[in-house]
């Protein structure tokens, strides 16, 4: 009677903690949505990010074209174009309904005027795939480790900025790290179970990784990780883990296949886009050797993220689980590290590179701070564990706040956004306006846009908008330029791109990094020859993000000033 008493108790307590723990989960999951809210429509209506338009156009292209094939394949970012093209029709069908948008053609007219009608639910959904990341941290820091773990990871991971930022931004990197994590947790049912399915749900996890973003192929490391394990373990049987292990490269390629099947069947375009994402140097990109890379990811954007703190923990919490933990180390640890070896190999860097392994670092810092905190109590005896836990946690959490804070201030005022504001404000109508951005928030003004076209020269952006320009025109004006501006277009066609007013994004960014960009600069100087600058936005710490924006007026007849 005694022992089935305790045993009531222990039920009531272990369902009471799994109830606590739900509870703590729910709040870190609202707690990392608000964060994600601050700021999320920067911009809008105008597109600031490089990057969001491809993507929103490659999927308007699948619907206007009635296709599968995206005919991009740059990340290939295949899964996160399909998704896309699934919320443009929800969009409009759900428009459609309430008789917002006549038909599919008023859809396309309304979206090319002001593309945040699109832009706010597409970017929603990057919100959900980062809070679904949050979600899946706390599962694998749970079932590999304990729920504090879990608990506070997930909670690192809501408040990380790094996180945040793409999490609100229309790219791959956050929805492969989705896919990422699922395969983590396949690969741990494989440690514990050792089923079939779980070897063929890895191996999909995998394919669907890859079809999101190429370098997240790392992630087969995982499930043959769980395969070592499970083979050193003693209790499997070695021919039946054998033919597992066969199941998941099998189900690698069919994943692969089915959410992108035109990798396959459209080859060459895949080896053209491949072949053009590999830069020797990139604006405010370009990188160094392998160990230069690899300091800058630890020093600015991991310590811009977690703090030079949470890169301590990070490197002491690989070496605690490399001597005691060895399934955290062959499913999360040893991914993330190939991963960032991987990303370090290259000639360019970028902070949002890492983001797809930020839930795997965040569960080794949690981990220590578990260790670090037990260690603690132990030795001083005047706090509990979770009390020294949390201590340490605050000294990280803190200045992430403090620095969530100022990056959704900075979203709010970036620096293109206030050029736009000035320019509404001082440009006289009937005034040719070139701008190097997508400045949706200002085609209502009564003036001729003018926009860097590549091999074209300059074009009329909003003759172009009205014919519902496409992915295939602005690829093939676009050629193999990661960039496409002043800097950058044709020279001999320089003369399209007169105006009375030049909204310059990139000359600064081409000064800094003169080095490697001297012909860019050297076009800039012709088309600049002859213009003063009236405004000048520069980004401020805590207020404004951005480049820095130049406004030039030129002389009314610039064929005659020299330039």
């Amino acid at each position: 009677m005694d022992f089935l008493s305790a045993s009531r108790a222990a039920a009531v307590i272990k369902a009471l903690d799994a109830r606590h723990s739900r509870f703590a989960l729910i709040v870190i999951l609202i707690f990392g949505m608000l964060l994600r809210l601050d700021g999320w429509g920067f911009g809008l209506p105008a597109l600031l990010d490089p990057d969001e338009p491809i993507f929103v156009i490659v999927a308007l292209k699948l619907l206007a074209k009635q296709t599968l094939n995206p005919g991009w394949f740059g990340h290939p970012g295949s899964t996160t174009i399909y998704s896309i093209a699934l919320i443009q029709i929800a969009v409009f069908v759900t428009g459609w309904i309430t008789g917002y948008f006549k038909d599919a053609a008023s859809f396309a007219a309304a979206v090319y005027h002001d593309p945040s009608l699109i832009i706010y639910p597409i970017r929603f959904f990057m919100i959900v795939c980062g809070l679904t990341c949050v979600g899946l941290t706390y599962l694998i820091g749970q079932r590999l480790l304990t729920t504090r773990v879990g608990l506070l990871a997930a909670l690192l991971l809501a408040a990380n900025p790094l996180h945040i930022k793409w999490s609100q931004i229309i790219r791959t990197d956050v929805h492969a790290s989705v896919f990422m994590l699922l395969c983590v947790l396949a690969s741990f049912a494989i440690v514990k179970r050792g089923r079939m399915i779980d070897y063929v749900l890895a191996g999909a996890m995998v394919g669907l990784s890859v079809a999101t973003k190429w370098p997240s192929a790392v992630i087969v490391l995982a499930p043959v990780g769980g395969w070592v394990i499970r083979m050193t373990s003693g209790s499997a049987d070695p021919l039946r883990e054998r033919f597992s292990l066969i199941a998941t490269a099998v189900a690698v390629p069919v994943a692969l296949f089915l959410a992108s099947p035109f990798l396959f069947i459209d080859a060459s375009t895949v080896v053209q886009h491949v072949s053009g994402e590999s830069q020797l140097h990139h604006l405010g990109a370009t990188g160094g050797s392998f160990l230069w890379n690899l300091g800058w990811y630890f020093s600015v954007p991991l310590a811009d993220s977690i703090g030079i703190l949470g890169c301590l923990l990070l490197a002491m919490g690989c070496l605690v689980v490399v001597l005691k933990q060895k399934t955290v180390f062959a499913l999360v640890v040893i991914p993330a590290l190939a991963f960032l070896a991987l990303v370090s190999s290259q000639h360019i860097v970028w902070a949002r590179w890492i983001v797809p392994i930020l839930p795997l670092l965040m569960i080794v810092v949690a981990a220590q701070i578990v260790v670090i905190g037990d260690w603690i109590a132990k030795k001083t005896e005047l706090l509990t564990p979770v009390a020294a836990q949390l201590m340490i946690a605050l000294a990280l959490l803190v200045p992430m706040l403090a620095t969530d804070i100022a990056r959704g201030n900075e979203r709010r005022h970036e620096t293109r956004s206030l050029a736009a504001r000035w320019a509404m404000a001082h440009i006289p109508p009937n005034s040719k306006v070139l701008i190097e951005h997508l400045g949706f928030d200002m085609v209502d003004e009564p003036w001729t846009f003018l926009i860097p076209a590549g091999n074209v020269g300059c074009v009329d952006a909003l003759s172009n908008l009205k014919g519902k320009i496409g992915f295939d025109s602005l690829n093939s004006w676009r050629s193999v330029k990661a960039i496409v501006d002043i800097g950058t277009i044709n020279g001999a066609k320089l003369d399209t791109c007169r105006a009375d007013y030049a909204i310059i994004t990139n000359y600064d960014r081409y000064v800094a990094e003169g080095r490697f960009y001297q012909d860019e600069l050297n076009q800039y100087h012709r088309y600049l020859k002859g213009g003063h600058v009236v405004a000048t936005f520069a980004p401020q710490p805590g207020y404004s993000t951005g480049y820095k924006v130049r406004i030039v007026k030129f002389p009314r007849r610039q064929d005659q000033s020299g330039m």
